[in-house]
């Protein structure tokens, strides 16, 4: 049985996986939509990279580029997203006034491509430097996360500016010793959980006004803080760790951990 309600389809490394690549894969990502989406209810759904082959890019792009209409947060780093990168590349990247110091025009070219071909979000790992958020430019795309009737739980993206590049930094351990196994997995789910219905419940709950949204940015600094504690050797294990609502509740009071410095 399906928990309810419902809020995000996760499914990770296409790339490994022979029989539920390309047109498969985005059909699989369309069923499991409409069996998890309920009445006028919409859910997310995210993608995970992993296994991406880097010796052949053209079948690499294969196994994804079908399916990316399909995707509406797709998280990959950035060695992943230069192994799909299209030959011709794409010249649409709008990064004017956006803090892109650690993300190349050739990687910004990239994420505008995915974009293009449907990707409503992308979340790329950029390691001990944090993440870079990109939402498409398309509001379309977005309005179709939209719920159709009032009173259903809207999910979060749905309520995003088009065209919002964001990057969010990752945070200092405070126990000393660091174990980073499983630091991108617990960014991806992180965020997907921010950017679904979760995320406007939050806001209704943290704030009485109009005043905090659950931004692209927010979804994006409470991935990083579910990634720091999952770093941290002592909260990892659930010594002194906060719930996905007390690390929202950090956000939106500002109350945040030190940042890494490089």
């Amino acid at each position: 049985s399906i928990a309810s309600p419902t809020r995000a389809f996760l499914f990770g490394y296409p790339h490994l996986m022979p029989k539920m690549q390309g047109n498969s894969l985005r059909s699989m990502l369309q069923k499991a939509r409409q069996k998890m989406s309920s009445g006028d209810s919409r859910i997310l759904v995210g993608v995970d990279l992993n296994g991406v082959d880097g010796s052949d890019s053209s079948a690499a792009r294969e196994v994804l580029i079908p399916a990316l209409s399909e995707i509406d947060v797709l998280h990959l780093n950035e060695d992943e997203a230069l192994v799909l990168s299209s030959p011709s590349g794409s010249n649409s990247a709008n990064n004017g006034g956006i803090d892109t110091n650690d993300v190349s025009p050739d990687m910004l070219s990239q994420i505008a491509s995915f974009h293009q071909q449907g990707c409503a979000v992308v979340l790329l790992s950029l390691g001990s430097k944090g993440a870079f958020v990109s939402v498409t430019p398309d509001s379309e795309r977005l309005k179709q996360l939209s719920s159709k009737a009032s009173g259903s739980p809207s999910i979060a993206i749905s309520q995003w500016m088009p065209g919002t590049q964001v990057r969010v930094p990752a945070f200092q351990i405070e126990h000393g010793e660091v174990n980073a196994n499983g630091a991108g997995d617990a960014l991806f789910s992180g965020f997907c959980l921010a950017a679904s219905s979760w995320g406007c419940e939050m806001e209704r709950q943290l704030c009485k006004s109009d005043e905090w949204k659950v931004t692209p940015h927010a979804a994006g600094t409470f991935a990083s803080l579910v990634a720091w504690q999952r770093c941290d050797a002592k909260t990892r294990d659930g010594d002194g760790m906060r719930s996905a609502a007390e690390l929202m509740a950090l956000i939106s009071q500002g109350n945040l951990p030190d940042v890494l410095e490089e």
